[in-house]
């Protein structure tokens, strides 16, 4: 919470408990204030839980030492005055107008309310949690997928490569082997010529 959001919940519960206590001087029925009790239990618990956020967290970015120290003070202070300002709304009811089961009921109604609460934040954080590792998880299999093909893709390159080159390899050797056929054959042809010549020439 901002200082002026802590400051508005401040002043917003001090107006409940100056309603209640009017209203009690008054005579007034308890159960007719249960706006002005939700007010304040709304507007105290806001500024218990920032207090709990301040202590929790000692650094923010943005602010100076002195104005996180100046922050944490008046959330501290501001705590404080309500939880005596509970302490004699409890009274009140207890001692003045005699029903402490009221008082009892909504405590209990409280503590319900904060279970509840810290439960559903938990499920939530949780289904946060679950988000950024489902996230994360489609990020490393995306990253091994490209991996992968890379180099799926660099072994079927190597690989037309090598096959290009037995092939350019069997090519040469046969074009070399059909040359030497043709060589050996002319030269049969050379030698039965001039042996023909030879023989010729032997019976003239």
């Amino acid at each position: 919470m901002d200082p002026i959001t802590i400051g508005l919940a401040f002043s917003a519960a001090q107006t409940a408990v100056s309603h209640i206590k009017q209203a009690i001087a008054l005579g007034k029925d308890v159960n007719s204030l249960v706006g002005q009790f939700s007010k304040f239990f709304e507007s105290s618990d806001a500024i218990h839980r920032a207090r709990t956020k301040t202590q929790s967290k000692a650094s923010r970015l943005g602010k100076t030492d002195a104005e996180l120290g100046k922050e944490a003070l008046e959330i501290a202070m501001h705590s404080d005055a309500l939880r005596q300002a509970e302490k004699e709304l409890k009274n009140l009811i207890i001692w003045n107008l005699g029903k402490p089961e009221v008082w009892e009921h909504m405590t209990k109604e409280r503590i319900r309310l904060f279970k509840e609460r810290a439960i559903a934040e938990a499920e939530e954080t949780n289904r946060q949690i679950q988000k950024k590792k489902e996230a994360a998880d489609r990020v490393v299999f995306a990253m091994v997928f490209l991996c992968s093909s890379a180099v799926v893709f660099c072994m079927v390159f190597v690989g037309i490569g090598i096959y290009g080159a037995i092939e350019e390899q069997k090519i040469y050797e046969k074009k070399v082997a059909d040359r030497n056929a043709v060589l050996r054959r002319q030269a049969k042809e050379r030698e039965a010529k001039e042996k023909l010549e030879r023989e010729n020439y032997a019976k003239n």
